[in-house]
Formats: structure tokens, C-alpha cells, sequence
């Protein structure tokens, strides 16, 4: 489905995930957000677009701005492949943002 597409089908905002390459943010058919994902060497990727999906959340709705917040929920992804599994590897706040830190 391409983001225009679903833009028309209701949701005002709709975030795309380009893995490694990061994550884009459109709202109202306009590209309102772009963020790198920090480089890591992944061990398991299960997780990790629930990990990013829950952080571009949970940001948006504690009143990051919305660059902020896909910088946030691209570290939320990558740290969720840092570890094996789906449950075990959901980040911490602070997991996110040693990924955040220059």
C-alpha cells in the first residue's frame, strides 16, 4: 500500500519504516519527518516494528514534536534487534536513548 493511499483511507498520519535506512513521517499527503536509524548490528529483527510503532506512540502522544519522535521510535526499532525475541527484546526508555546519544 503506498503511503498516499492510506492517507485517503482515514489515518491522518501514516509513518513509513525503510529499515536500516530509517523511517519517514507523512501527514496530510505531506512528508513531515525523516530519521536516520542508528547503526547496529542486528541479532533478531522480531520485535522491532512493534518496538517502533509503540515509541512513535507514545512520543507523539507525550508531545515530541513529530521529528522527534520517529528519531525516538527509529531507536526504539533498532534497539529492539539487539536482542532475541519478541517480548524480551522491547527496549527501556534508556536503551532508546544510549542509541540517541551521539
Amino acid at each position: 500500500l503506498f503511503y498516499g493511499d492510506a492517507l485517503h483511507t482515514g489515518p491522518g498520519l501514516v509513518c513509513m519504516t525503510l529499515g536500516a535506512r530509517g523511517a519517514q513521517m507523512f501527514r496530510k499527503g505531506r512528508k513531515v519527518g525523516q530519521a536516520r536509524a542508528p547503526s547496529v548490528t542486528p541479532v533478531d529483527t522480531t520485535g522491532a516494528g512493534d518496538a517502533f510503532v509503540a515509541a512513535v506512540t507514545v512520543a507523539l502522544l507525550e508531545g515530541m514534536t513529530e521529528a522527534d519522535a520517529l528519531a525516538f521510535a527509529c531507536a526504539a526499532g533498532a534497539a529492539a534487534t539487539l536482542k532475541a525475541g519478541a517480548q524480551p527484546s522491547l527496549p527501556t526508555r534508556e536503551e532508546i536513548r544510549r542509541l540517541l546519544r551521539p
